[in-house]
């Protein structure tokens, strides 16, 4: 689909609750990212396609956007959920 609602941070937050179900899926999945890439050696800050590629390999089921998300996560940077905005010539 072109344009539309695209958000990825809020795609990345609905896997990862499937993935990680219960009352603090979130919460448990990034400290399960931090430590596998603690067990790895790895600094999601300053290797974060190593980081996100490490996390893919643990858990299979894991996509893209949400391993960047846990990525981002362990690493304590923020992932803001700005709206994009609309391109005029699509409405």
């Amino acid at each position: 689909m072109i344009g539309g609602e695209t958000d990825p941070v809020g795609r990345a937050l609905e896997e990862l609750r499937r993935l990680f179900p219960g009352t603090n899926g979130i919460e448990d999945a990034v400290a399960w990212a931090r430590e596998v890439l603690a067990e790895a050696g790895l600094d999601p800050a300053s290797a974060p396609v190593r980081s996100v590629r490490r996390l893919r390999r643990m858990n299979r089921r894991l996509g893209l956007l949400a391993a960047r998300y846990l990525t981002d996560a362990a690493a304590e940077r923020t992932q803001e959920r700005a709206p994009r905005p609309l391109n005029p010539h699509l409405e």
